[in-house]
């Protein structure tokens, strides 16, 4: 899947567009409850964040440039149990952008229903250094400014800011 991207001249994807693919859950991928394992979901997550780099050809960017993509913060709800062998679709999606990070939402789908969704908050670097969200997007070419973002991811990034300061010596 990643090396047809890779290698392909297709048109590059809009960032801000909706990203899917076709997973399975394996039997390893599965815990003692015979359910798709937490680490997984932000394993799947992972597959989910370099799709979407390689169709909109921020890979070849990133990589050019030494950026390195970092999550800083993750939270997880899982709505339905995913079984064994079951085919799921991971739908992936960049929510929006302030001036030093970037979140994404992956949501596990599978017969219209939602199982699980992830909301992920991360930030380019070079060595310690924060690549701010305009310089990225100045080097792709990229002019759209970032669509307002959703409550929950609002009412979440307050939330992080709160306990960054209250776990603060």
């Amino acid at each position: 899947m990643f090396i047809r991207h890779w290698i392909s001249g297709q048109t590059a994807y809009a960032p801000t567009g909706d990203f899917m693919i076709k997973l399975t859950a394996l039997p390893f991928d599965c815990d003692a409850n015979m359910h798709l394992t937490n680490s997984r979901y932000l394993s799947f997550g992972d597959l989910g964040r370099i799709d979407m780099l390689l169709k909109t050809k921020l890979a070849g960017l990133t990589l050019k440039k030494g950026w390195l993509g970092v999550v800083n913060a993750q939270t997880v709800s899982y709505i339905r149990a995913i079984k064994p062998l079951s085919r799921i679709e991971l739908h992936s999606k960049l929510l929006g952008w302030d001036e030093k990070y970037w979140y994404f939402e992956h949501r596990f789908v599978a017969n219209n229903t939602l199982y699980a969704s992830i909301l992920v908050r991360g930030v380019f670097i070079k060595g310690k250094q924060v690549i701010p969200m305009q310089e990225l997007w100045d080097q792709l070419g990229h002019k759209q400014t970032s669509p307002e973002l959703p409550k929950r991811v609002k009412h979440w990034k307050e939330l992080l800011s709160i306990k960054k300061q209250e776990s603060a010596f």
